[in-house]
């Protein structure tokens, strides 16, 4: 890099800053991490999402001078989308006489999943509630990318699938709203995937639900197939069903858009972006329907708004990164983990007493080395347990995570192997695909096989996450099903932690048995 260098932000919910740091690694640092507010804004004004959203100037500025400290050079240029004009003053506060780029929404999407992905070229599709390109919201655009390039091929003025999706969640009461406001929840997405593994598709509903998602009017599908949907209103089958019926319509409408690309590039890998990138059921029909032709899918860790700031980056500057899918927040507090062993009586652990403990039932927090990207725990902020316990979920819900009944638990399981315990198997090192479970293994593998018998499966080899490899191997070793299941290291309505300090709490408050941190076993 030359002496002086760039600084990506994105300022809206789930905001993020790329940069690169004296290791010269490039850092991708999601702020709701920072300040421990589920997607946080680094804007200080939220309006159409609650106070809760914004952020103060307490926390923004050291935000910046978290990263200011730990640059490689100095900042001579910042790009950035959605920040209005005092955000950008007090940026320029921190990094004067910078220069200011505002880039577009959906092309940093396709650039944070291009760029990352190893395909020299790519179909991209980007899908999601909507995004600011310049002076114009689109929902959903595709784009042809070759070498550094990024050519738009359409967008899609009238499909808004990532608002229509989130929305079917407003009426069904098993469903509660996040810290954002009720009306523009970002949490319904992902529970009405979960839930409506429990529903069934209703053929009467499909033409309803196909114009709902035309013109994302709930009065109106709730008429035609006579159901009150006001806020909160709907519950038991006739919920489940609804979000059965869009799910189904969702898939159909996003294939509808891909399959004439994917026929007419017919050499071109696909790359699916856009927080909509999220619905592992799509996506693991998409690579189905892919690997037929030869061809693959890559859907990066972090799709959603989150990874925006990173695709800005890499777009500006053309680079081809390596996996950066655990280049997030290093432990903010890792300079006290001595002083914690000690005042806790913290000692050493080895694989097979991890191994011992998980065959015991025991909930271990794992914490290492930087975060993950993305909205994902892939190991260096799990929580993780032995899912052959009938009661597992039960388990984990009741005592740690805190979350509704319906929502699944994922499993990990290494590459080489995982497709003895599941079926239709893609490398999926970020969760972004739900084969099924094997018949034969559903019974032991009850804690994360979901009520449809998918199971949102997370592959791992040595090279990519050694601790989760070797607790594998070991299992395996000794004779077990060799498969654990991961959540995300926090509680409920907080984002993934980034202190030890907050692992320690969660072990004090929970009923969470241990907490590992590197190599050192808390609890005892």
């Amino acid at each position: 890099m030359s002496k002086e260098q760039v600084l990506s932000i994105y300022g809206s919910h789930d905001a993020a800053a790329t940069f690169i740091d004296k290791d010269d690694n490039i850092k991708v640092l999601e702020y709701e991490r920072f300040v421990n507010k589920r997607y946080g804004s680094f804007k200080k004004k939220m309006d159409a999402r609650g106070p809760k959203m914004g952020s103060n100037d307490e926390e923004r500025s050291a935000f910046l001078e978290y990263i200011k400290a730990n640059t490689k050079e100095k900042i001579a240029t910042v790009i950035y989308n959605e920040l209005n004009p005092e955000d950008i003053s007090f940026i320029a506060e921190h990094f004067p006489k910078c220069e200011f780029i505002r880039m577009e929404h959906h092309r940093a999407h396709a650039a944070s999943g291009y760029f990352q992905s190893g395909f020299d070229k790519a179909i991209i599709l980007s899908i999601d509630g909507g995004g600011n390109d310049f002076d114009e919201i689109i929902y959903t655009a595709s784009y042809l990318a070759e070498d550094d390039e990024i050519k738009t091929i359409q967008t899609y003025e009238f499909i808004n699938l990532g608002v229509a999706y989130g929305h079917i969640g407003m009426p069904i009461s098993e469903i509660k709203p996040g810290p954002d406001s009720d009306a523009h929840s970002l949490v319904y997405a992902g529970k009405v995937m979960g839930l409506c593994a429990y529903g069934e598709v209703r053929k009467d509903w499909v033409e309803p639900m196909h114009d709902y998602y035309k013109h994302m009017s709930l009065e109106t599908l709730g008429r035609d197939i006579k159901l009150d949907l006001s806020f909160d209103s709907l519950e038991g089958m006739n919920s489940y069903d609804l979000a059965a019926t869009s799910q189904y319509v969702f898939e159909t409408i996003a294939m509808d858009i891909l399959s004439p690309l994917i026929d007419e590039y017919k050499d071109h890998d696909v790359v699916l972006v856009g927080g909509c990138a999220l619905n592992v059921l799509f996506n693991q029909i998409l690579y189905e329907e892919l690997s037929i032709t030869g061809r693959k899918l890559y859907v990066p860790p972090n799709p959603n708004d989150c990874g925006l700031a990173l695709g800005q980056f890499l777009l500006h500057n053309k680079i081809h990164p390596e996996d950066l899918h655990y280049n997030g927040w290093e432990l903010l507090d890792y300079n006290k983990l001595d002083d914690y062993v000690t005042k806790r009586n913290a000692r050493k652990i080895k694989t097979p007493e991890i191994v011992s403990l998980l065959k015991s039932g025991k909930l271990i927090g794992m914490v290492t080395g930087c975060s993950e990207v993305g909205p994902r725990a892939l190991g260096n902020r799990s929580i993780i347990c032995d899912p052959s316990f009938p009661d597992m979920k039960d388990i984990l819900n009741s005592k740690v995570k805190f979350r509704e009944w319906y929502r699944p638990f994922a499993p990990v399981a290494r590459l080489e192997n995982a497709s003895k315990y599941f079926n239709n198997v893609f490398e999926s090192k970020y969760m972004s695909f739900a084969p099924t479970v094997k018949a034969e293994y559903e019974e032991e593998l009850s804690a994360i096989t979901h009520i449809d018998k998918t199971s949102r499966l997370q592959t791992v080899t040595e090279d990519q996450h050694k601790g989760f490899y070797e607790i594998l191997k070991e299992l395996d070793n000794q004779g077990h099903v060799s498969v654990i299941l991961n959540t995300s290291f926090n509680i409920l309505g907080n984002p993934i932690l980034t202190k030890i300090e907050d692992a320690l709490h969660v072990l004090d408050n929970t009923e969470l048995d241990y907490v590992i941190v590197d190599d050192y076993l808390f609890g005892e």
